[in-house]
C-alpha cells in the first residue's frame, strides 16, 4: 500500500509500524524510547505526529499504519508539542553542552537545536542528583542528564536478560539505578552507552578522551570470534601524537549482530594501537633461509581470506608445511554474539584445505628446522628451541626471532572474513596507515 506522508506517497505493508515506515524512508522523526531491537516503550511521546481525522496527536512508535491514512510529521500543531515535551525533558536536565561527553552524538541536543526551546519557564531551582556513579562494567552514569527513556533497562531486561538496571524512586527524584550492594555486570554491558541517546551513561574507557567531531571513521569487521561482528573503527591523528584509534562501534547488521557488541572484542582495539612498528629484518635474508630444508608455517586462523590465499600458494610454491590452530575458548562463547571459536576467519582455513590437525602439527615440528610463524599467537618459546625463528607479525612480539617482519594488521588493510555460518563480509582500511607494508605485498617480494 501508499501512505501519504507529509503530502508525499511512501510505500509500506499494512500493518507496519509507522515510526518505522518513517525512519526507513529517511524521514526525520525525533525520538527517544524507541530503538529498532528494543522496540518501542512509548514513554518519551517525542515521536508525535498528526494523523488526518484523529482527535489528537498520536505517538508514531505505537501506530500501525492503514490504508487511507495520512500522516503530518510537519506543522505548526506537532512542533508545539514537541517544544512542550522538551520543556519537561530540560527542566532538571544540566544544558551543559560544552562539557558534555556525549556532545556531539546527543539527540536531546539535536532536538534541542530543531526545535529552538532556548528559555526555560522553571521558576524553581533544578532537582540535583549524583553524577559519575560507577555502575559497573566501565559504565558511567550521570543522573541529571537522564531523559528516562529506558532503552538502557529493556537491554538488560530484554537481551541479555540479567536484570541489572531498574528505575528508582518517583516524580523528579527517579533515576535509573542498580540494585544496593550491585553492579551492572555481564559480556555486553558497555552496549548501554551506545543505546543512551543523551549523555547520562557514558564509557569509562572513551570517557572525555575525544571529541566525536574529530574522529574519522571506518567500517570494520571485529576479529575477537568467528561470529565477526560488524563495527565502526573512530580515530584520528592530533598534532603531538601519532594516529590512534580510540574506539570500537557497533555498526548494524540484521543478519549478523543487529546493533550489539560483546564488550571484549569492543575494547580489543588497543591491540591495534600496539602495532609492530619495525620491519627490521631484510627480505634477502629470510630468502636465503628458504633454500634451507625442513621448513613449517603456523598460520593464524584471523587472518583475511585475501591473506590466507597468497600465504597458503606461497608456501606450495616453496615446499613449506603449513598449519593452522584453531583459536578455541570452551568458556567464552554463550548463546547470544560470541563463539567458543575465537579464530576471525577459521571457516576459509578449512576451505583452503590448510592442515588445522594439532597433532601432526607438533610432529611436524620436531623435525622442523627453520618455523615461519605468520602472526599466529601460539608458538611458544619452549617448543622452539634449537629452531630458526621467523616471525610475521602486526603486534610486538618477543624479541627472541632470527627474523622479524612487521605488516599492516586489518585496521590499515582492507580485506574479507568469512565468519561462522559462511557469510563473507569485507571491511576497509582507516585512512591512515602504520609503518609497515601489507602482508600480501611482503610476500609478493619474497615471491
Amino acid at each position: 500500500m501508499k501512505l501519504l506522508v507529509d503530502d508525499k506517497n511512501i510505500e509500506c505493508n499494512k500493518g507496519d509500524l509507522l515510526i518505522e515506515v518513517l525512519l526507513n524512508n529517511n524521514i526525520k522523526i525525533p525520538h527517544f524510547c524507541y530503538q529498532e531491537d528494543l522496540g518501542c516503550d512509548g514513554n518519551c511521546r517525542m515521536c508525535m505526529v498528526e494523523i488526518k481525522g484523529a482527535k489528537r496527536p498520536q505517538i508514531a512508535c505505537d501506530t500501525f499504519v492503514d490504508v487511507g491514512m495520512e500522516i503530518f510529521t510537519i506543522s505548526e500543531g506537532i512542533t508545539e508539542v514537541k517544544r512542550s515535551i522538551l520543556e519537561l525533558e530540560l527542566l532538571n536536565h544540566p544544558v551543559d553542552c560544552a562539557i558534555c561527553d556525549q556532545a556531539g552524538e546527543c539527540k536531546l541536543q539535536d532536538y534541542y537545536m530543531d526545535f529552538g526551546l532556548y528559555k526555560s519557564n522553571l521558576s524553581t531551582s533544578k532537582t540535583l542528583k549524583a553524577k559519575q556513579v560507577d555502575l559497573g562494567s566501565n559504565v558511567i552514569l550521570d543522573e541529571e542528564r537522564c531523559v528516562l527513556c529506558t532503552r538502557c533497562i529493556r537491554f538488560t531486561s530484554d537481551i541479555t536478560k540479567t536484570h541489572e538496571l531498574g528505575l528508582i524512586d518517583r516524580g523528579d527524584e527517579v533515576k535509573i539505578g542498580v540494585a544496593p550492594g550491585t553492579k551492572l555486570d555481564n559480556n555486553y554491558a558497555m552496549n548501554v552507552v551506545d543505546l543512551c541517546p543523551v549523555g547520562a551513561l557514558t564509557s569509562k574507557d572513551f570517557r572525555f578522551k575525544q571529541r566525536v567531531w574529530f574522529l574519522e571513521s571506518s567500517n570494520s569487521i571485529c576479529h575477537g570470534c568467528s561470529r565477526g561482528c560488524n563495527i565502526t573503527i573512530d580515530y584520528n591523528q592530533t598534532k603531538y601524537s601519532k594516529e590512534k584509534i580510540h574506539r570500537f562501534l557497533p555498526r548494524r547488521n540484521n543478519d549478523i549482530n543487529k546493533s550489539f557488541l560483546c564488550d571484549e572484542g569492543r575494547l580489543s582495539y588497543k591491540n591495534l594501537n600496539d602495532s609492530f612498528t619495525q620491519h627490521s629484518s631484510n627480505i634477502s635474508h629470510l630468502k636465503d633461509l628458504l633454500n634451507e630444508d625442513k621448513k613449517l608455517a603456523l598460520v593464524s586462523p584471523s587472518l583475511s581470506c585475501e591473506q590466507l590465499q597468497v600465504i597458503n600458494e606461497y608456501c606450495k610454491e616453496k615446499n613449506i608445511e603449513l598449519f593452522s590452530l584453531q583459536y578455541f575458548d570452551e568458556k567464552f562463547g554463550d548463546d547470544f554474539l560470541r563463539t567458543n571459536d575465537k579464530s576471525a576467519n577459521f571457516y576459509t582455513v578449512k576451505e583452503l584445505k590448510i592442515n588445522t590437525k594439532k597433532e601432526e602439527f607438533f610432529k611436524s615440528l620436531e623435525k622442523a628446522k627453520i618455523v615461519i610463524n605468520f602472526d599466529h599467537s601460539y608458538l611458544k618459546t619452549k617448543e622452539l628451541e634449537q629452531k630458526k625463528l621467523i616471525q610475521f607479525t602486526s603486534i610486538s612480539c618477543e624479541d627472541n626471532y632470527d627474523l622479524v617482519y612487521g605488516f599492516a594488521n586489518f585496521a590499515h588493510d582492507s580485506g574479507s572474513i568469512v565468519n561462522c555460518d559462511g557469510i563473507k563480509q569485507v571491511y576497509k582500511a582507516t585512512k591512515f596507515s602504520d609503518n609497515n607494508p601489507r602482508l600480501v605485498d611482503l610476500l609478493g617480494d619474497l615471491r
